[in-house]
C-alpha cells in the first residue's frame, strides 16, 4: 500500500486547477486572433502561417484543458510523467503563440 502525501495531492490539484482555467481561456485567446489576422488583409503570404500557428496553439490549448480536466475528476493526477506532460503541452502552445506573435508583429509593422 503506497501512502500519498496530502500537501503533495493538494498541490498537484492545484497545479491542475489552473492548468484547466489559464488553458481554456487561451482557447479563447487564439480563436480570438485567429478572427483578428483574417481581417488584417494586407498578410496574404504570412496570414496563412499565422493562423495555422494560431489553431496549433487552440488545439494544443484544448488538449491541455480536457487532461487537466480528466486529472482532477480522476487518480491520474498522481502520476507524476502526466504532470510533467502537462507542462510540456502548455509550455508548446504559449511557444506556439509567442511564434505566432512575432511573425504577426514583424510584417504588420
Amino acid at each position: 500500500m503506497t501512502i500519498i502525501d496530502p500537501e503533495l495531492d493538494d498541490r498537484s490539484y492545484t497545479h491542475l486547477l489552473t492548468l484547466l482555467s489559464v488553458s481554456a481561456a487561451m482557447v479563447g485567446v487564439c480563436l480570438t486572433a485567429v478572427g483578428l489576422v483574417s481581417v488584417i488583409e494586407s498578410l496574404n503570404k504570412i496570414q496563412t502561417w499565422v493562423d495555422d500557428l494560431l489553431a496549433i496553439g487552440s488545439l494544443v490549448f484544448s488538449l491541455v484543458t480536457l487532461l487537466s480536466f480528466l486529472g482532477i475528476r480522476t487518480r491520474i493526477r498522481r502520476w507524476r510523467r502526466f504532470t510533467l506532460v502537462l507542462d510540456i503541452l502548455f509550455c508548446l502552445g504559449i511557444s506556439t503563440m509567442v511564434i505566432a506573435s512575432l511573425l504577426l508583429t514583424y510584417y504588420v509593422i
